[in-house]
């Protein structure tokens, strides 16, 4: 993911591509551009749309002048709910009413908040110029409350001020203490009025005070009203992001101020209410419309395949409920419709599969079925009666009834043939009687 940052001041349009690795941010291109001259704000806003990389998010920063700041105590961690509490906050206490501005609050190092509102028309303005040119921003943010981005915790351990002449930030411990836009006069000596009446009123002192953007091109200031002035250091992330091109860093500080804030999810948004941002919200609205209609496809695609897996299941079943039925009317052909086919079917079995006195019913209608062998065609009668086994069947011819009475005298006792019938088709039908021998288990 990139981002874009264009930054407004009085006289200049800086802006900066940065690419999110990971944590970190790597720069990728900038520039300087004054605001009049070629190209304008409006053709430098269309080469940068030109060249606008795929969900490059876009961030406007304002100029510092636009701002107003008022350190209050707002006891919520919530950024939405402190926008929506600010309006209410300071109605009345701003020049122009409440509704005709748009709030935001960053927390301060000492526990207190810091209030920024501009003018709801101005930003609305600028939206709709960069929207027109193609590069809506998602965020409208301010550069100085972010200053702090700039320096690593650990060099800062004893406040330090931040300043491009157009505004003043003081930071600790990589955190924002104080913040306000310089007037229009010289910046050194605005700077240090500021830093005396900080100290006087708030007890808080500043010896050291960075310099970036134009004013880091001015002539060398070193020491005025007790503070020291140098160039912005070049360190931690910020070193890695510019790849230690240090004029790089000092001219787009503000550029990657905002940028890092962005990454971290602390940025200063003014776009809130009637100005938020809405063409992501479309955007991932068409993303789940699509993901809606793939779902669809698949659930419907899923109740299709279980349907055919339904069907095919039943027409087994019924296919299994006509075979089971068939040969339950084939045993009792006598019987009306089963109320349990199956149940009435094992319940029989179990009956035939019973011992008595003269032996097993089963058992010997059973050894006969393995004796008959291939020249016995059918045995369509058969009665038991105290181990008595009478067959009546068909056979291939007489001497396939004897090979079968020789059979079956291993298993019954007093086996006899008697009726035996020849047919016009050559076969025979007979009948045998024979006392089934009952294993010894």
């Amino acid at each position: 993911m990139t981002y874009l940052i264009v930054q407004l001041t009085n006289s200049e349009v800086l802006w900066g591509r940065f690419q999110r690795r990971r944590s970190e941010l790597a720069f990728l291109e900038g520039g300087r551009n004054p605001l009049t001259g070629e190209p304008d704000f409006a053709g430098l806003l269309k080469e940068l749309a030109g060249k606008r990389q795929h969900e490059e998010k876009v961030v406007l920063s304002l100029p510092p002048s636009s701002l107003f700041l008022r350190e209050i105590d707002l006891p919520l961690a919530d950024r939405r709910k402190a926008r929506q509490v600010l309006p209410l906050e300071l109605k009345g206490e701003t020049a122009i009413d409440t509704d005709e501005l748009v709030f935001d609050a960053i927390p301060l190092a000492d526990g207190k908040s810091l209030a920024v509102w501009t003018r709801r028309s101005g930003v609305s303005d600028l939206i709709r110029t960069m929207t027109e040119a193609g590069l809506e921003p998602e965020t409208v943010s301010v550069a100085p409350l972010h200053w702090a981005e700039l320096l690593s915790p650990s060099d800062t351990t004893e406040p330090v001020a931040i300043t491009d002449g157009e505004a003043l930030a003081v930071t600790q411990n990589g955190r924002l203490l104080f913040c306000r836009p310089l007037a229009d006069v010289d910046p050194v000596a605005e700077v240090a009025r500021t830093l005396a009446a900080l100290e006087l009123g708030k007890e808080i002192a500043v010896r050291e005070v960075f310099l970036h953007g134009v004013l880091a091109h001015a002539p060398a200031t070193e020491t005025a009203a007790g503070l020291t002035f140098r160039q912005l250091p070049l360190t931690g992330s910020a070193a890695r992001a510019f790849a230690g091109d240090a004029e790089t860093a000092r001219d787009l500080a503000s550029t990657y101020a905002v940028a890092a804030a962005c990454v971290s999810g602390a940025a200063v948004n003014f776009r809130s209410g009637n100005l938020a941002y809405t063409a992501g919200d479309a955007s991932a609205r068409r993303k789940l419309r699509m993901t809606l209609v793939l779902a669809a496809i698949l659930i419907v695609a899923l109740i299709a395949e279980t349907s055919v897996r339904y069907y095919l299941v039943r027409r087994d079943l019924n296919s299994l409920d006509t075979s089971i039925l068939t040969v339950y009317r084939q045993v009792f052909p006598n019987r009306k419709k089963p109320v349990d086919a199956v149940g009435e079917l094992k319940g029989e079995i179990r009956r035939l599969s019973g011992s008595t006195a003269t032996g097993s019913v089963l058992a010997a209608l059973t050894k006969a079925a393995e004796l008959k062998g291939d020249d016995i065609t059918g045995i369509y009668e058969a009665e038991f009666d105290h181990g008595q086994l009478r067959l009546k069947g068909d056979a291939r011819s007489i001497q396939g009834v004897n090979d079968f009475k020789t059979r079956a005298a291993a298993a019954f006792s007093d086996g006899e043939v008697s009726e035996i019938k020849s047919k016009p088709d050559g076969t025979v039908s007979f009948q045998f009687r024979g006392t089934y021998k009952e294993e010894k288990k």
